[in-house]
């Protein structure tokens, strides 16, 4: 009997799975108690998208770097990923808060 060979991702088979794992987590919260906050703690970086007058317009949160890099992007509702030359895009829902939560951070740091 030989023993079947799985089939290895390739690094964009990848990264569309990691984009699409994240657009689900923010789309369909894995449980009652997940929150923007505790969300918030495992972004690496904000980049602010203002208004003229600097008001809050929407943020980009970088949620994975160094291999892949991937963005949260509450402009479009999109999670945009990029590795090497391959990008992929998956939209979701903000289920979580985060626009929300991001826009009370925003104010309150002025």
């Amino acid at each position: 009997m030989t023993a079947l060979k799985k089939k290895s991702e390739t690094c964009e088979e990848q990264l569309r799975r990691m984009c699409k794992d994240i657009a689900k987590d923010i789309s369909e919260p894995p449980s009652k108690q997940a929150s923007p906050e505790v969300y918030m703690e495992d972004v690496y970086d904000i980049e602010w998208i203002t208004h003229k007058d600097h008001s809050y317009k929407a943020a980009r949160l970088l949620v994975a770097g160094g291999g892949p890099n991937i963005w949260v992007n509450l402009l479009t509702n999109t999670v945009d990923g990029y590795w090497w030359g391959d990008h992929c895009k998956h939209d979701f829902i903000d289920n979580l808060g985060l626009d929300d939560y991001l826009a009370e951070m925003h104010a309150s740091s002025k």
